[in-house]
């Protein structure tokens, strides 16, 4: 979410719940809609992983279309519009439990993950960048989507990168 502290600073803390409410909702519907796994409510942001433990071929574009459909229903869910970007990558990542004793998160983790994180950090109001290899799986459906190359926090080379805007695309 873009502004959200500048949103908290000047709304009541109820209505900026209210607010960030209506986005979890949005999200996790979108998510079990296409088979994701909702990983974490983070304050303004939401992470959820495809591929696991329901594991479907086609998991990056159901990823994209997550995306596509959160990124677009705010817009419609939120008259002073929540301005929204996203960032999905594809590649290995450890799936399982961390932590131990009483305390332990089901999630992800590795450098697809902090890619994803990072593409999602540089990502303006209403666009999605995706790495290459999600593209592959999506460029039918997007062709020529324009390329970024991103220097993104904590990685040694440049990451290229997709971007798919919400301008003009149908999502459903």
């Amino acid at each position: 979410m873009r502004g959200f502290t500048a949103l908290a600073e000047r709304l009541p803390p109820a209505e900026v719940a209210q607010r960030l409410n209506r986005f979890y909702m949005l999200a996790s519907e979108a998510i079990f809609k296409y088979d994701g796994t909702l990983d974490k409510l983070v304050g303004d942001q939401v992470m959820a992983f495809f591929g696991a433990p329901l594991h479907a071929k086609d998991h990056p574009r159901r990823a994209v279309r997550v995306a596509l459909r959160i990124l677009g229903g705010m817009n419609r869910l939120d008259g002073e519009h929540l301005h929204l970007g996203a960032g999905i990558a594809s590649g290995p990542a450890f799936v399982g439990n961390v932590g131990g004793g009483p305390v332990t998160d089901y999630t992800v983790l590795g450098d697809t993950v902090n890619v994803a994180a990072r593409l999602q950090g540089a990502a303006a109001s209403g666009e999605l960048l995706v790495t290459e290899a999600t593209y592959r799986h999506v460029e039918s459906e997007f062709h020529n989507a324009p390329i970024r190359d991103l220097e993104l926090k904590g990685k040694s080379e440049s990451v290229r990168a997709r971007v798919i805007r919400m301008d003009g695309i149908a999502h459903g």
